[in-house]
């Protein structure tokens, strides 16, 4: 069983998805309901609080317990970890500056549960175990970032934040304070994403474009505040690829929300590419955006 959100957690939700991704408040709770398989927030608020067995992929919240053993777990590494913020990768979501600076009501319970089950099968000795540990299940920029530093060859992390539901899958190729991410894989991974005969159907919901395309200038905001700037190139999004899309092949299940995604992507500024290998083979055909189409991004529609 798992507990559903009351009101104030589920309004907090939607008022940072809101802020963060430049939506819509009512748009904003509309993703919170589907998130928790109600199919508004009219439903959703009915259901504030109660214990649900429904299955949720992106479930969240941190029990009492898990608040608990992670703050016990975090204290004597509280000031190292203050110490440890480098302000050329941490950005201030990432998850060792909202430890540091006392934000774990901002951790979700998805990443502290994975904390701690690592704690449990192998004890940090250092505070460079505990940074390792927090750098690996950052959900940020950060993430990136700390492979960069860390001189990785192929940096490509899947990037999961649990507060928006998506997964972004990229490659980061960096050139001093330039960035290329080549994401072959980005998903909405709520509720009925996957479902090919579901009453939800987020494809279809009026916000869609804006939410994703408002979580892509979230990401690229975070590398522009440490001093980056760069492109970012879409090849896939939810098993839609860039190249189905410019060959007019229809969208799997119905999802024609897709199709609209990809055209605000054109809209915004993008260019399909194709890029080149050494050999001269075409690979990983996508729209691609400067960062600066991005960032001034209007309010959502209402």
């Amino acid at each position: 069983m798992k507990r559903l959100p009351t009101c104030a957690e589920a309004k907090a939700h939607a008022k940072y998805l809101s802020r963060s991704l430049n939506i819509n408040l009512s748009y904003a709770r509309d993703a919170v309901a589907l998130r928790y398989n109600c199919h508004n927030w009219s439903e959703l608020s009915t259901v504030f609080g109660q214990l649900s067995d429904k299955y949720m992929s992106c479930y969240g919240l941190a029990s009492h317990e898990e608040k608990r053993v992670f703050s016990q777990l975090l204290a004597p590494y509280i000031a190292e970890l203050q110490n440890a913020i480098h302000p050329d990768r941490h950005v201030p979501e990432s998850l060792i500056r909202k430890m540091a600076e006392g934000h774990i009501s901002r951790i979700s319970g998805k990443v502290m549960s994975a904390v701690i089950r690592e704690c449990e099968d192998s004890p940090p000795t250092t505070v460079k175990d505990i940074i390792e540990l927090i750098e690996f299940y950052d959900e940020t920029a950060s993430r990136v970032l700390a492979g960069r530093h860390k001189q990785i060859s192929t940096n490509n992390p899947w990037l999961e934040p649990w507060v928006f539901g998506v997964r972004f899958y990229a490659y980061y190729h960096f050139n001093g304070k330039q960035v290329t991410i080549l994401s072959r894989e980005w998903d909405l991974d709520i509720h009925d994403a996957y479902l090919p005969h579901s009453r939800d159907r987020v494809f279809s919901r009026p916000w869609f474009q804006d939410y994703m395309i408002g979580y892509l200038a979230y990401l690229v905001k975070q590398f522009i505040g440490l001093g980056f700037d760069g492109t970012v190139k879409i090849c896939c999004i939810n098993n839609y690829s860039a190249l189905d899309y410019h060959q007019k092949k229809a969208a799997p299940n119905g999802r024609v929300g897709l199709n609209h995604l990809y055209r605000e992507l054109l809209n915004r500024g993008g260019e399909e590419k194709w890029p080149f290998s050494q050999n001269g083979h075409k690979h990983d055909f996508g729209i691609e955006l400067p960062f600066a189409a991005l960032t001034s991004l209007k309010k959502g529609r209402k």
